[in-house]
């Protein structure tokens, strides 16, 4: 099953890397960056069999930094930094979202994609940071796992201008982007004592 998935995710990720879409705005001036692949072939990646926002456990993290568990239809908070969903359905699947700036500011985003078993080994991780301010761009990488050893086998990463969607050299503010999410085990999730 293992072998399957992380097949899956290798033809997943090399599909989003060679063909990453322009992005396109939201009708008010806010771009919403390039996407690889959605929720559900992301879901369809890890196992996880139902993708619905229901069978999700919601949560948001504080200006302060503490992660809490909120309602599905919750909304975040304008002093809301983070917000994350966690699927359980034997693997485990993890969409996160962190802002350096209060009220989810979407200047500077870093989001995440990330699949591990059911023992909470990392299977695949799909990481993306948005700096509209700094450059225009977004740094996009693709994590790929040993199944044995967990260490990272393969990773792969390109910067694109937002706006356009076109390839880029990386700039000089990239040295300022923060790591790209570190989490090899589940219980390394900083709100990991939350979905237990």
């Amino acid at each position: 099953m293992r072998k399957a998935v992380f097949g899956t995710l290798i033809l997943l990720a090399a599909a989003a890397m060679a063909q990453m879409p322009p992005s396109h705005g939201n009708g008010q001036g806010t771009p919403q960056g390039v996407m690889p692949s959605s929720r559900t072939d992301f879901a369809q990646m890890c196992g996880i069999g139902d993708p619905s926002v229901e069978a999700s456990r919601r949560l948001t993290r504080s200006a302060e930094g503490s992660w809490k568990v909120v309602s599905s239809d919750a909304r975040p908070l304008a002093t809301d930094r983070g917000v994350a969903r966690v699927w359980h359905q034997g693997n485990w699947m993890v969409d996160m979202h962190d802002s350096l700036l209060p009220g989810m500011n979407v200047t500077q985003m870093h989001t995440g994609q990330m699949c591990f078993d059911p023992g909470g080994r990392a299977i695949g991780l799909i990481d993306r940071y948005m700096d509209m301010a700094g450059c225009g761009c977004m740094r996009y990488t693709v994590l790929h796992f040993d199944l044995e050893t967990g260490r990272v086998m393969r990773r792969e990463q390109k910067f694109v201008g937002v706006q356009s969607g076109a390839e880029m050299a990386e700039p000089e503010s990239a040295k300022g982007f923060p790591v790209v999410w570190p989490f090899r085990r589940l219980e390394q999730l900083p709100f990991f004592n939350l979905i237990q």
